[in-house]
């Protein structure tokens, strides 16, 4: 009995956290951006926000609603602060001291020379407790007029109002894109979105759920001109990264631009500072390489120049500008500088399937464990699947994955004396439209038969396929290594 209240006790315990990790730590009341535009080639950006503090969290696991960071660049921006104050439960104002706000340089400089000028302002703010509203409100004037910005539609935290603003003179077009538009909260349509004057009310907080598709935070992708990062990668041969490149060229074109972004990622110091802050002006191959360090851009830009150099046609793409695109045998593939993803085709399906297979005759790699038992390891096909560790019980957003097949068809040579543990495997699983999976090990004398199989049909696997996808993972995960004793 008192094992039951125990377990019962724990179940319950493990229902709250659930609960409370869904709990909003902080909410906006108000989140406000507005951008003027001028033709005499100066901009200024002014931002708002008042956010109440619901949870301790917002203070001390975070710490990003007791601080405001606002990262600038003296040589072309100019910051000034129009208010900064907390209001207190019973109505107090508490406006931040003159030494609450601090300059420093940025972490992100700290490991790129070219970015020491770079200043942030930190504004810590006073008079905090539980249930009070923090109002920050600033304007970041600069001496350019480029507008180039994309806005997260959805916060860490509820917004009840969100305004967005371009002010912008006679004869300047200001565009608007919408990405993620299938994610876009209940109530809020296309329509609502797609202008320069924006009111949005009762946004609810970002998804947290490993996994997400890319644009599953809907955003507003604002511009009035696109940035020209042509004269930066399109310069002169440079020779230092092309000589240490030339060292891993092969045949395989496939490899040899994976090889260049996984060399561009070992090599250059990622500094995440948003292009704004440079007024969308970008380094030369040659300056990024010499100093070791630059912005994804920066990045991108070099790996393009790279690629160019070996005669792959590239370009520096994304919404950001932080990705190339390559041209191999007519198919343009996506190139992520911050991760080591499989290149991706770009104007293809997604669910094109990928196959991995693992096909041999050859003597078993065992391991040695205690007690006279073996051990023998089965994945050894990576891919980018997700683990079915990571993976909760429910969720409420699809999921992005890879589309596969995945075969693995060996027959192994076991040392002599050694049996499997149990009888064998065999399991199958087979859900039309998502994916299948067959699995079957046998030990025969000496030999080994694996015949392991599974096929995924989607990339993205909608809310209600996902209890079935996780079965499917964590079947062909957890079959993951055999145990052998002696006989």
């Amino acid at each position: 009995m008192k094992k039951a209240i125990t377990i019962l006790s724990i179940l319950a315990c493990s229902l709250n956290l659930t609960a409370l990790a869904q709990q909003p730590d902080a909410s906006f009341r108000l989140v406000r951006h507005e951008w003027t535009l001028r033709q005499d080639g100066t901009s200024d950006y002014r931002y708002r926000h008042e956010v109440q503090i619901l949870r301790n969290r917002a203070l001390t696991a975070y710490a990003d609603k007791g601080e405001t960071f606002v990262v600038y660049n003296p040589d072309i921006e100019e910051v000034t602060v129009n208010e900064a104050y907390t209001v207190q439960l019973d109505g107090t104002r508490v406006d931040m001291p003159q030494n609450a706000f601090i300059h420093q340089l940025p972490s992100e400089c700290a490991d790129c020379g070219r970015f020491n000028h770079l200043r942030e302002l930190a504004m810590v703010h006073t008079g905090m407790e539980i249930g009070c509203v923090v109002v920050v409100d600033y304007t970041v004037h600069r001496r350019y007029n480029l507008l180039y910005e994309t806005l997260p539609l959805l916060l860490d935290s509820p917004v009840e109002r969100l305004e967005i603003q371009v002010n912008a003179p006679a004869g300047m077009e200001v565009r608007q894109a919408l990405l993620g538009e299938p994610y876009l909260p209940k109530g809020v349509t296309k329509a609502d979105v797609l202008k320069n004057s924006i009111v949005l009310n009762n946004l609810p907080q970002v998804p947290r759920e490993p996994y997400m598709p890319e644009h599953i935070v809907p955003s507003l992708h604002l511009y009035n001109s696109l940035p020209d990062h042509t004269p930066a990668f399109r310069t002169e041969r440079f020779r230092g990264a092309e000589v240490a490149m030339g060292q891993t060229m092969t045949a395989h074109a496939k490899e040899n631009i994976v090889a260049a972004r996984d060399f561009i990622i070992d090599n250059i110091h990622l500094n995440d500072i948003h292009p704004r802050h440079l007024g969308y002006r970008h380094a030369t191959p040659d300056e990024v390489w010499q100093s070791g360090c630059g912005t994804a851009t920066d990045k991108a830009v070099l790996l393009a120049a790279i690629l160019n150099n070996e005669n792959y046609p590239a370009r520096v793409i994304g919404d950001n500008m932080d990705e190339v695109g390559v041209t191999i045998d007519t198919i343009e593939y996506r190139l992520d500088v911050r991760r080591r993803t499989p290149p991706e085709p770009i104007g293809i399906a997604r669910d094109e399937v990928l196959t991995y297979r693992l096909n041999a005759d050859e003597e078993a790699r065992i391991d040695t464990l205690e007690g006279g038992f073996y051990r023998l390891n089965l994945n050894q096909i990576p891919t980018a699947l997700p683990r079915a560790a990571a993976l909760p019980l429910q969720r409420t957003t699809p999921l992005q994955t890879s589309a596969c097949t995945i075969e693995d068809n060996r027959t192994l040579t076991l040392p002599k004396g050694i049996v499997m543990v149990g009888e064998g495997i065999s399991q199958n699983l087979d859900y039309p439209g998502l994916g299948s999976l067959e699995i079957s090990i046998k030990q025969s004398g000496k030999k080994l038969k694996i015949a392991r199989r599974m096929t995924l049909e989607k990339s993205l696997i909608p809310v209600g396929d996902y209890a079935r996808f996780r079965q499917l993972i964590a079947t062909w995960q957890q079959v993951d290594h055999l145990v052998f004793r002696n006989k």
